[in-house]
């Protein structure tokens, strides 16, 4: 017996230790290089709004250009979106200067954070610590993990938020009370539902709300976990007389009410909505981070159904299903939004646990045909296939979240606008958009600002006229990403009547045209 003990407890530490190898491999993932690439996309929407905070106490944009809170600013909803994520990056600046790595350094810290909660969710859910190691490793591995994490965005915090969030919700449906206090143990009878749970999913709900909207997706999540308990529990002849149906009942009446009480609050959340679509994307997206994407869903469905009949633990088996597939079907077929890997982020870490779970019990087949002097033979073959499932390939490309090149698709908005810097006489106007002002922080040029987040009207070939007429000079800079937001015909003008620039520092989507100056006048 003491020999056993002795075993266990090496056991143990062998694999507390494996995990700090993991937490130390994610966090040099994240952390290496943090500022090497310039600010994207909504990135500087909240470098804008966090900095503003910083020097105002209020959720305004700052614009470094001028150096002072913006004056005209027709976002104030983006720029109080996710506060709860921004004022930790606020806190950052109280102690460091806002460079793309210190702004970027709460996203990583939570990276590393989500290391340790994928391993403490799977392990809690599978009931094995050698899957919850497994399922923080290919977290730590993931090419989507490292890039959200390595960027100015909510989404580095939500994936762990939702998760704890929902295994919270899974614990306190389905988690037996086995405590000591008689209250407890009389609700878990009477109901169903462990109490001991309750606080925490609130305050993580209230926690991931706050966080990204995308919560609501534990609402249809749930409604098909109770559905196919309930048809479960019809099954196996136990009736209609459990919590799951008086779940369904009590979903259907709350939603006739909201509906018919609130009928103008539902209608912006099913105007989200668009029925059969086909945003296929979806499915490239959740399997990116795997080198052979066939062979991660292969062990994600052998993980699902060993956790349902061999470890007995269908409940799990199918809450993490759900999990994954109803948030991934819904982007798909339902979502009325642009596609976007951010989208369906959140629900890849249950994906992440099954395909976990689906290696392990893999690897326990392989050693029940092996004989016993073949262990070494086995633990090989579980050290080959944790290296086989992640996607390697990515840190081998030319243009990733480590290092950008000429070739790559992004633009590089910090060289674009140092070779802007270095060239702009003074009196030259910038046609561009404005909220990548971080980027000409200090110089009080004039800019003329089209695309704003919401726009939908187009920057006009009149409008480049006008500009021309009033300033004998000037410069207009937009990138791929901004193609929504300028007419064919004033794309053209700029063509036929300014030159384009051309420069080792301009690089990636991007063209930057001047007239006057260097360039040409109209």
């Amino acid at each position: 017996m003491t020999n056993l003990r002795n075993y266990m407890k090496s056991v143990r530490q062998i694999k507390f230790v494996a995990l700090a190898v993991i937490l130390i491999l994610g966090a040099t993932l994240r952390f290496w290089g943090l500022g090497n690439n310039s600010f994207v996309a909504d990135e500087f929407l909240d470098i804008n709004s966090s900095y503003g905070y910083f020097k105002t106490g209020e959720w305004k944009a700052w614009d470094f250009n001028d150096g002072k809170a913006a004056v005209v600013n027709e976002n104030d909803a983006r720029d109080e979106r996710a506060n709860i994520y921004k004022w930790q990056v606020v806190q950052v600046f109280r102690f460091l200067p806002p460079t793309e790595a210190n702004a970027r350094a709460i996203s990583a810290l939570w990276g590393v954070l989500t290391v340790v909660i994928m391993f403490l969710v799977g392990w809690k859910l599978s009931g094995r610590r050698t899957i919850g190691l497994f399922a923080a490793f290919l977290f730590a591995v993931s090419s989507s993990g490292i890039e959200f994490d390595r960027k100015l965005r909510m989404y580095s915090m939500f994936f762990p938020v939702y998760l704890l969030f929902s295994t919270a919700l899974f614990l306190f449906f389905e988690h037996e009370y086995k405590g000591r206090l008689k209250s407890l143990r009389i609700s878990w009878t009477k109901t169903g539902l462990n109490f001991t749970y309750l606080a925490p999913v609130v305050l993580l709900g209230a926690l991931s709300a706050m966080t990204h909207q995308l919560t609501v997706n534990i609402l249809p999540i749930f409604g098909i976990y109770v559905t196919v308990m309930a048809l479960r529990e019809w099954r196996k002849g136990n009736g209609y007389q459990n919590k799951y149906v008086a779940t369904i009942l009590t979903g259907i009446i709350g939603t006739a009410i909201v509906f018919l009480a609130l009928p103008g609050k539902m209608k912006p959340y099913l105007e989200t909505l668009v029925w059969f679509d086909n945003h296929y994307s979806y499915f490239g997206y959740v399997v990116r981070d795997y080198g052979a994407p066939m062979l991660a869903v292969f062990l994600a469905v052998f993980g699902a159904q060993s956790l349902a009949r061999k470890y007995d633990r269908e409940r799990e088996a199918i809450w993490l299903s759900s999990s994954f597939l109803v948030p991934l079907a819904m982007a798909v077929w339902l979502w009325r939004r642009n596609e976007g890997q951010q989208y369906i982020f959140f629900a890849q870490s249950f994906f992440a646990i099954l395909i976990a779970t689906g290696g392990y019990a893999l690897v326990n087949e392989a050693k029940k045909l092996l004989a016993a002097r073949w262990k070494h033979v086995a633990c090989m073959t579980t050290v080959t296939l944790a290296l086989l499932v992640p996607n390697w390939g990515y840190f081998l490309e030319e243009n990733n979240t480590y290092h950008e090149t000429a070739s790559g698709s992004a633009a590089n908005y910090r060289k674009i606008f140092q070779f802007f810097r270095k060239n702009a006489s003074d009196g030259e106007i910038l046609v561009a958009r404005n909220f990548r002002n971080y980027y000409w922080n200090g110089m009080h040029v004039p800019v003329y600002d089209f695309g704003g987040e919401l726009s939908t009207v187009k920057l006009t070939t009149a409008e480049l006229q006008s500009l021309m007429s009033k300033y004998s000079s000037g410069w207009v800079i937009f990138s791929g990403n901004d193609a929504d937001y300028i007419s064919r015909d004033a794309e053209n003008f700029m063509y036929r009547h300014m030159d384009r620039q051309s420069n080792v520092l301009i690089r990636g989507d991007v063209l930057v045209f001047r007239w006057g100056g260097n360039g040409s006048s109209y």
